[in-house]
């Protein structure tokens, strides 16, 4: 269980990283796969969400 906690918490961490990576590089809110804006609503609920709901899904 402890190992379980401590990969999340390890892929978190990595997904705030790229996520400040965007931010450095201006591409904070676009969409990693297709270039569209991911929408406010996906980055209220996870601000280091790299894709817009469309190409996530």
């Amino acid at each position: 269980m402890a190992k379980g906690l401590e990969a999340r918490r390890h892929g978190r961490l990595r997904a705030i990283g790229a996520a400040l990576a965007r931010i450095e590089a201006g591409d904070f809110g676009w969409c990693e796969d297709c270039g569209e804006f991911i929408g406010s609503g996906r980055l209220d609920f996870d601000p280091c969400a790299p894709r817009c709901i469309g190409c996530a899904s």
